[in-house]
Order: structure tokens, then sequence, then C-alpha cells
């Protein structure tokens, strides 16, 4: 019994130590528009966070690529059709995990600590 007591003091100490980290899923995302729409996806890429890696061009169309935080992008394709009229179509995959940006990291953790503290 001592070495179960000893062990959870100790990982409760650990972890109140710790620097912990919030990692989130990014997204590879391939956007596929005409040109007339090209300023304002990567405006919209950019304003979510995104990171664009490349383009393309086929005949009259444009292919941009970039990586995109899941979160940003979660309802993505109705933004796309409001801002392409329609016309504009994408794929989205896994890419990997970075850390959380810390303007994004605190209200998180307070948010975790009211509902600890609410018992939930």
């Amino acid at each position: 019994m001592a070495f179960q007591i000893a062990g959870s003091m100790a990982l409760k100490k650990g972890i109140a130590e710790a620097v912990p980290i919030i990692l989130e899923p990014i997204m590879t995302i391939e956007v596929s528009v005409n040109n007339d729409y090209l300023g304002a996806i990567m405006g919209d890429l950019n304003s979510r966070r995104g990171r664009v890696l490349g383009m393309d061009r086929f005949r009259n169309k444009q292919s941009v690529k970039a990586t995109v935080p899941l979160s940003e992008v979660i309802h993505y394709a109705t933004d796309l059709r409001s801002l392409t009229k329609g016309s504009g179509k994408f794929k989205m995959e896994f890419s990997n995990y970075e850390e959380l940006p810390s303007y994004l990291t605190q209200p998180l953790i307070d948010q975790f600590k009211k509902k600890q503290e609410e018992g939930r």
C-alpha cells in the first residue's frame, strides 16, 4: 500500500512541476478555385492561421496547398462555397500535431479549471 501512495504522490508532484503543452491537429488542405477567387482564398487561409505551401496552375484554375489547424477548418465547406459562389473544391488530410499558440492556450486552461471546480 505504501508503494501505491508513494507512486500516486510522485505522479501528482511530477504533473504539478511539469510544463505541459496543448497539441492541436494540423491538416494539409488543397483548394482548387477559379483565378478570380484566388485572392479571397489566400486571405481566408491566412486568417485561419494557415501557412500556404505552394500553388499550381491548371488552365483557368489555381490549386493552393496549405497547412491549417483542424479547429479552423471544421466548417470550411460552407465557407468555401460562399467565397467562391459554389465553384471551389478542396481536399483535406491529417498532417501532424503542433503546439497550440499561447494566446489560445490560456482560455482553454481557464475553461478546464472552471469545469473541474463545478464538478464535471
